[in-house]
């Protein structure tokens, strides 16, 4: 018989604080996206009276702040996708294991008859071929850039 010991152990993976993750992720995007408006509409009524350098200042600050609150945001949608990948990964690896184990389990416990009749048909001793596994891309986050806050 085939050599299965690596099946025995579940994949060890929290499915449920994944899950809680991707969609803390995702909801903390939404509000960070959200207070874009809010605070560019706070900015414009500011900048109606502000003359001067620092009113310069303040509007290029405030477009870094608004850009910055959009990579961050795209980031962590990034990240809860990413988070779900893995958990599907990890998903079907599990159901490849439950599968492999049902087909030594049945191998054990399979009757004299059933030998015979697969001995005959050459089906014997082979384990199940589990699906082709697609590996996901490598995750990597772009350099952060920095932009002048002068």
């Amino acid at each position: 018989m085939a050599d299965l010991t690596s099946i025995q152990a579940d994949v060890q993976f929290n499915w449920a604080a994944a899950e809680r993750l991707a969609a803390e992720l995702r909801t903390t995007a939404d509000v960070c996206e959200q207070q874009i408006p809010h605070r560019n509409n706070i900015a414009a009524q500011a900048e109606q009276e502000w003359r001067g350098a620092y009113a310069e200042q303040f509007t290029g600050r405030m477009k870094i702040c608004t850009g910055d609150a959009s990579r961050l945001a795209g980031a962590m949608r990034t990240a809860a996708t990413q988070i779900d990948e893995l958990s599907r990964l990890a998903r079907e690896e599990q159901t490849r294991r439950e599968k492999a184990r049902q087909w030594e389990y049945h191998q054990k416990h399979q009757g004299l008859l059933e030998d015979v009749k697969e001995f005959f048909t050459g089906d014997d001793d082979k384990p199940p071929i589990p699906d082709e596994i697609q590996p996901p891309p490598p995750y990597t986050a772009p350099l952060p850039i920095a932009a002048s806050r002068g």
